[in-house]
C-alpha cells in the first residue's frame, strides 16, 4: 500500500511538472515569434548569442544544484533532516561566491576581446560590450536566486521548480508582446536593452519570490554570515565536482554550435539554428521535465533499497517511450505547417524541412538517454556519464571545425547531434539494465 502511494505521488509530481512546463514551452514559443519579429532576423542571432554566452555560467555552479537534488531526499529518508539546512546553508555561499568569481571572468573577457569581430556582430563596439556586461549582472544575480529550482526538487516538490518557469515565461511573453506593439518603431541596439532588462528583472523578481517562500514555508532558514564549514563544503565540492565535470562537457556538446556557426557562417545562420532549437524545445522541455521529477525520487529509492522498484519504473517507461514517438512524428508533422505561422515568411524561407527530421530523432533519443541518466544522478554513480561525455566532447569540437570548414553547414551539425544522441541511448539502456539486475541480485 505505500508503494502504491508512493508510484501514485511519483506520477502526480511527474505528470504537473511536464504540464507546467509544456506552459512554459508555450509562452515561449509565442515570445521567441514576437523576438524574431522584434529584433528581425539578424538582430535575433546577435540575442542569441548574448543570451546563451550567459547560460553557459549555470553549468559552472560546481554541482551544487544538482547535489541539492540527490542529498536533501537522501537525508530525509535516513531521518537527518537536522543536517538539510546546514547543507542549504552552505550550498548558498558557495553559489554566492562563484557568482562573484564569474562576473570578474565575464568582465575581463568582454572588456579585453573584441566581441564583435570574433562573433562578426555589425554594432558599435562599446555598445556590444555594455550589452553583454548588463547581462552579465542579471545573469550572476540569478546565478544565486535560481538555487530555489534545486531546493523545491530536493524537498520532492519539483513542480514548484517548474512552475517559477511558467510564471517568468508568461510575464517574458507579456512584456515582449507589450513592446512588439508599442515601442516597434526604434534602432535595434535600443531594442536589444529593452529585452535585456525585461527578462532580466523578470526573471530576478520571480526567482527572489520563490527563494523566499521556499524558506517561509518550510523550516529552513539559511546561515549566511557564519564561516564555511569545511566538512559540509568539501561533501558539497567533492560530489558537485562530478556533476560539474558532466555539465561542462554538456555545454560542449549542446550550447557551443552557436558560436561556431556565428565564426564560420553567420548571425542569420545562428537564428535558423536557434529557432530550430526553440521549435523542438516545446515537447523536449515537457517531457524532460516530467523525467527530472524522477531524479530525487531515485535517490530515495536507491537509498531505501527498494530495487525491484527500479525495474517496474523502467518497463513502465518503454511503454510510454512508444507514445513520445508517435508524438514527436504528429509533432514533425505539423510542424512543417506551424513555422511558417510561428516566425514570418522571411526566416521560414531559411528553413530546410530535412531538419526537422533530424532534430525529432535528436530529440526522441536526447529523451531516452535522459531518462537513464537522471537513474545514474539520482543513485550517484557518475564515471560512465563523465567518460562517455568527455570523449563525445572531445570528438565534437575538432568534429564541428570540420564541418563548417568544408561547407557541411546545419546538416553537418545536425547529423553529428543524432549520432552521439543514438549512441549515449544504447548505451546508457545497457548499462542500467546491468546495474539493476545486479543490484537487485545481491
Amino acid at each position: 500500500m505505500f508503494l502504491e502511494r508512493i508510484i501514485k505521488n511519483l506520477s502526480g509530481q511527474a505528470a504537473q511538472s511536464a504540464i507546467f512546463k509544456g506552459l512554459t514551452g508555450v509562452f515561449m514559443f509565442i515570445s521567441i515569434s514576437f523576438l524574431v519579429r522584434y529584433l528581425g532576423e539578424i538582430g535575433y542571432g546577435i540575442w542569441v548569442l548574448v543570451f546563451s554566452f550567459f547560460q553557459w555560467g549555470l553549468y559552472f555552479d560546481f554541482g551544487v544544484s544538482n547535489v541539492l537534488k540527490s542529498k536533501i531526499p537522501e537525508l530525509i529518508s535516513k531521518k537527518q533532516e537536522n543536517k538539510i539546512n546546514h547543507f542549504i546553508s552552505e550550498s548558498l555561499k558557495i553559489t554566492i561566491l562563484i557568482a562573484v568569481v564569474l562576473l570578474i571572468i565575464c568582465s575581463l573577457f568582454i572588456w579585453r576581446f573584441n566581441l564583435n569581430a570574433t562573433f562578426n556582430i555589425d554594432l558599435d563596439l562599446l555598445f556590444t560590450k555594455k550589452l553583454f556586461f548588463l547581462n552579465a549582472l542579471f545573469f550572476c544575480v540569478n546565478f544565486v536566486l535560481s538555487i530555489n529550482k534545486s531546493l523545491y526538487i530536493g524537498v520532492l516538490n519539483p513542480k514548484i521548480s517548474e512552475l517559477s518557469s511558467t510564471i517568468s515565461q508568461l510575464f517574458f511573453f507579456l512584456t515582449v508582446g507589450s513592446v512588439f506593439v508599442l515601442y516597434n518603431s526604434t534602432s535595434i541596439e535600443n531594442k536589444l536593452v529593452t529585452i535585456t532588462f525585461l527578462n532580466g528583472i523578470n526573471t530576478t523578481l520571480i526567482n527572489g519570490v520563490f527563494l523566499y517562500l521556499f524558506f517561509k514555508r518550510n523550516n529552513y532558514k539559511p546561515i549566511l554570515f557564519q564561516k564555511f564549514n569545511f566538512v559540509i563544503s568539501n561533501e558539497i565540492f567533492n560530489n558537485g565536482m562530478k556533476f560539474m565535470i558532466i555539465q561542462i562537457f554538456m555545454v560542449i556538446i549542446f550550447f557551443s554550435d552557436p558560436y561556431f556557426i556565428a565564426s564560420y557562417c553567420s548571425p542569420k545562420n545562428v537564428s535558423v539554428f536557434d529557432i530550430l532549437n526553440r521549435l523542438y524545445q516545446l515537447p523536449l522541455l515537457i517531457i524532460v521535465s516530467g523525467l527530472a521529477s524522477f531524479w530525487p525520487f531515485f535517490s530515495q529509492k536507491f537509498h531505501e533499497k527498494q530495487f525491484v522498484w527500479f525495474k517496474s519504473t523502467f518497463q513502465k517507461f518503454q511503454k510510454i517511450y512508444f507514445i513520445i514517438f508517435i508524438g514527436l512524428i504528429i509533432f514533425t508533422i505539423l510542424s512543417n505547417y506551424l513555422i511558417r505561422f510561428w516566425i514570418g515568411d522571411e526566416m521560414n524561407a531559411s528553413v530546410d524541412r530535412n531538419y526537422l527530421i533530424l532534430m525529432m530523432f535528436i530529440v526522441l533519443f536526447r529523451i531516452y538517454f535522459t531518462f537513464y541518466a537522471n537513474f545514474f544522478n539520482g543513485i550517484n554513480r557518475l564515471k560512465s556519464q563523465i567518460i562517455v561525455m568527455g570523449l563525445t566532447a572531445l570528438i565534437k569540437i575538432p568534429l564541428t571545425l570540420f564541418l563548417l570548414k568544408n561547407g557541411f553547414g546545419l546538416n553537418g551539425i545536425f547529423l553529428q547531434l543524432l549520432f552521439f544522441m543514438l549512441l549515449w541511448a544504447i548505451y546508457f539502456k545497457i548499462e542500467s539494465t546491468i546495474v539493476i539486475n545486479k543490484m537487485i541480485n545481491e
